[in-house]
């Protein structure tokens, strides 16, 4: 009975089922990389102290906004356009597509390096950085700048090759733990925990890349000689979905991690530490958010590429009830348990950061409840309205920040955060009922991102 189970589990070509099938693989990963970051995370909190790691965490932040404004993110691009290509047997199409996506990403990590050494000085006068906590940082931030992942992760996810994704992924809180546990045992610091988490990046992306060329010959597992030969897309669908697709990264990440740093900078380092200690919590209920998320899209890609809009539709729907109900139950577990986490992983000095984790979780399982609906747009080529959403979500995240953060310190700043949630996933779900409504007419209407 259980070998016939797996046996359909494997091999099932039921959308849901495809969707959970990538999803395992990247659980896996996720879950290697909650297991590794309680330690790093235990070990950062107790060796740096409350200041110390909240202006870690400032910096790693801010490497991370500048990453997202300045350095592409192509794998959605990938996806969109390439998956098309390997149903066809396009392989020297999907290859062009991928080459393209490559230096697309290179050249803009190449311009975060420039923007992060005029920026440095700034940041050091503010938070008194010795030289070689300045020098660690430029090195961090060129390592991440110029360390090519997101192509090679698109070019996998198109693949449908999420097993090797999920490797290369493991790989960054692996290095993180062996590294911070080896600074624990002999003189940790913020330059040897800025050293550590370059390394884990660098190591990532040699490995995703390996992975690349090992399977570069490979074709989708849905590809059929007689499928409809792809039509390259134009110069202005191209860029038009990067640039919509790059915006809602953007925002996510200025409103997951900007708002670290203005914590940082206008109320101090301890407050961003006790405000990270809660966001990184609760992010890790996000990352189990993604690992659903992203298969989704590319199913989700592939359904509109073979015009299957009854099984589109079925689909989202299903994934919208799973998210809702796992939503439901992550909370009521932070509710019981989130308390005892925070003092067994960094102590009683960091109790303070509950209240603000219960918001903050609030906050990313609101977004979980909506999860199928950003992927929904993107594939449907209305990337444009998951961004206008996003995009109203973080200015009325500014404006309330300017007016709670002053008054109510960072407290302020996690309901601002659960606000912005709440509008963003109310906009999603109303720009999304033609979508859902009719997945055919969308995907023929879609030459305007």
């Amino acid at each position: 009975m259980s070998r016939n189970w797996l046996t359909k589990w494997s091999r099932s070509e039921d959308p849901l089922i495809r969707v959970f099938r990538n999803s395992s693989w990247l659980f896996s990963a996720k879950g290697i990389g909650a297991i590794m970051s309680i330690f790093y995370l235990a070990i950062l909190t107790r060796t740096l102290g409350v200041s110390g790691f909240g202006e870690f965490m400032v910096i790693v932040g801010a490497v991370q906004v500048l990453t997202a404004i300045l350095k592409l993110q192509t794998w959605q691009a990938v996806v969109q356009f390439g998956v098309p290509y390997l149903l066809a047997g396009q392989n020297q199409a999907f290859r062009k597509l991928s080459f393209q996506n490559f230096w697309i990403e290179f050249i803009g990590g190449l311009v975060a390096c420039g923007a992060l050494w005029l920026m440095l000085p700034y940041g050091a006068s503010q938070f008194a950085w010795s030289d070689p906590v300045v020098s660690a940082i430029m090195g961090y931030g060129i390592i991440v700048f110029l360390s090519v992942r997101s192509t090679p992760i698109g070019i996998l996810r198109a693949q449908d090759r999420f097993g090797g994704n999920a490797f290369g992924d493991a790989i960054i809180p692996i290095v993180r733990f062996i590294g911070a546990f080896f600074l624990w045992l002999t003189t940790p610091s913020m330059t040897g925990f800025l050293i550590v988490w370059g390394l884990s990046e660098f190591i990532s992306f040699i490995v995703m890349w390996l992975l690349v060329w090992r399977h570069r010959d490979s074709v989708h597992p849905l590809s059929s000689e007689t499928a409809i030969a792809a039509s390259p897309p134009s110069r202005t669908e191209f860029l038009a979905f990067l640039l919509f697709t790059n915006l809602a990264y953007l925002v996510n990440v200025i409103r997951e991690r900007l708002v670290v740093v203005i914590v940082g900078f206008f109320v101090g380092p301890a407050a961003a530490g006790l405000f990270r200690l809660a966001d990184q919590l609760a992010n890790s209920l996000n990352r189990l958010a993604e690992v659903f998320a992203r298969p989704l899209f590319a199913e989700l890609s592939r359904l509109f590429a073979v015009g299957q809009s009854q099984e589109l539709r079925a689909l989202f729907w299903r994934s919208l009830r799973v998210s809702a109900l796992s939503g439901a139950v992550l909370f009521i577990g932070l509710l019981l348990l989130g308390q005892y986490l925070i003092s067994f992983i960094s102590g009683p000095e960091y109790l303070a950061a509950f209240p603000i984790l219960l918001l903050l979780g609030a906050s990313t399982i609101i977004s979980l409840a909506g999860l199928g609906l950003e992927p929904l747009l993107q594939a449907a080529g209305r990337a444009r309205n998951a961004l206008m959403a996003r995009v109203a979500g973080l200015v009325a995240l500014g404006l309330l920040m300017a007016l709670f953060l002053p008054m109510f310190g960072t407290i302020g700043a996690a309901w601002v955060m659960l606000i912005s949630a709440v509008l963003t996933t109310i906009i999603l779900f109303v720009s999304s009922r033609a979508v859902i409504a009719h997945p055919e007419l969308a995907k023929s209407g879609s030459s305007r991102p």
